[in-house]
């Protein structure tokens, strides 16, 4: 069992480093890329769909989040520190869920009409294509999430049978 702490978790520095490589890597693929996207005539269709599935699927993710780990502990504290648990990783997948939200209404407006300036419509696409970076670098990150939480839940459930047959305490 984990150990309660009232205190805020240290930030950790290669969540930091990820997320700073992520954003550097978003803006050079959006600078880089843009050429090529503004010369596609499917580029915008594609992402739509692609955003619109993952989208769908993270919102169905998240539902299951919010009901699979009722608050499992024996006592207040334990459910808090549980509550706690579940609001961090819901926090996680919401951000994922905004970037893609931001990708499939940047992807409406740069598909509004291409009577837009030169530069507002280069700049739109390279907003577009920096989220879309962004939300294919953090997907990668949602089957090592989803599969964590499976094991915790599992484990509990390992640890919560043994107590009951051997007789042991949790702790």
């Amino acid at each position: 069992m984990a150990e309660i702490s009232e205190t805020t978790p240290k930030t950790s520095r290669k969540k930091v480093l990820y997320v700073a490589a992520s954003v550097a890597l978003a803006a050079l693929a959006s600078w880089a890329l843009q050429p090529w996207f503004h010369k596609s005539e499917d580029a915008v269709t594609v992402l739509v769909t692609v955003f619109s599935i993952l989208a769908g699927f993270l919102a169905a993710v998240m539902a299951i989040v919010a009901n699979d780990r009722v608050l499992r502990g024996r006592n207040w504290k334990q459910d808090t520190y549980y509550l706690r648990l579940i609001k961090n990783e819901l926090l996680k997948y919401s951000v994922i869920f905004h970037i893609y939200l931001i990708t499939l209404v940047l992807s409406f407006v740069v598909s509004l009409d291409d009577h837009w300036p030169t530069w507002s419509q280069f700049w739109l696409e390279r907003g577009l294509l920096f989220s879309t970076t962004l939300g294919v670098l953090y997907s990668f990150q949602l089957p090592a999430l989803i599969s964590r939480k499976h094991i915790d839940a599992m484990e509990h459930q390992i640890r919560q049978r043994r107590a009951k047959e051997t007789g042991e305490s949790q702790d």
